[in-house]
């Protein structure tokens, strides 16, 4: 459709789904022109003089984690991502072609254990319908570290930073400030959920109670 094509497509949907809010109306925008057999608008250009740096984020990448140098392996890793993920599976295994043929690695790249007791307990947080970090990966991660605890967000998009939840936002702050973990199983819910009128609601699931309203909540459980 113009200059669109189904990789393209693909590529803008998974970057709108990132942030709910514009991003969900964005790609809903974009799904329905091409439905309608119309070219889509062309997201907006990033301000004059100013420089995105889409290299970033192959420098950490590629340098501190394993990442296969043959280029068939991508493919090996396409058909088995695509079973897991659809074309979105298929997108995200070539996104990391580049460092096939990245020229550095890390000095003291870290490969684990990452079992080891740290100084203070570990708060992770994610979405439950993240679209790039899995929940069910998050849950595995905590799992795996010595001493962790998940805090979920019911919520869509990818983190909590980009799709806020006063809820989290009261829970890490806690715990940056006072090392004081949430309840166990906590769940927060965003702010503003998708296709809602934009007006901050915030709240927390059944589960767990935000600190404001929570007295046990800076406790160690």
């Amino acid at each position: 459709m113009g200059g669109w094509t189904y990789a393209r497509a693909v590529t803008e949907l998974r970057q709108d789904l990132y942030i709910v809010h514009p991003g969900w109306t964005s790609a809903a925008e974009m799904l329905q022109a091409l439905w309608q057999e119309r070219e889509p608008e062309p997201a907006a250009p990033p301000p004059a003089g100013r420089y995105p740096g889409t290299e970033q984020e192959a420098a950490v990448v590629c340098t501190d984690s394993p990442n296969p140098r043959a280029l068939s392996r991508y493919a090996q890793l396409e058909a088995f991502s695509a079973e897991r993920a659809g074309d979105l599976g298929r997108r995200w295994v070539w996104d990391y072609e580049w460092c096939a043929q990245w020229p550095a690695t890390a000095a003291k790249r870290y490969t684990g254990p990452f079992d080891r007791t740290t100084a203070h307990p570990i708060l992770v947080v994610n979405p439950v319908y993240d679209t790039a970090t899995s929940y069910r990966a998050a849950q595995s991660m905590t799992s795996q570290l010595a001493d962790a605890r998940l805090l979920t967000l019911q919520g869509y998009g990818h983190t909590a930073l980009l799709n806020p939840s006063t809820c989290v936002n009261d829970y890490a702050v806690r715990y940056l400030t006072t090392g004081a973990l949430p309840p166990a199983k906590a769940t927060c819910r965003q702010d503003t959920p998708p296709f809602a009128p934009a007006r901050p609601t915030a709240g927390v699931a059944a589960g767990g109670r935000g600190p404001a309203n929570n007295p046990h909540a800076d406790r160690h459980s």
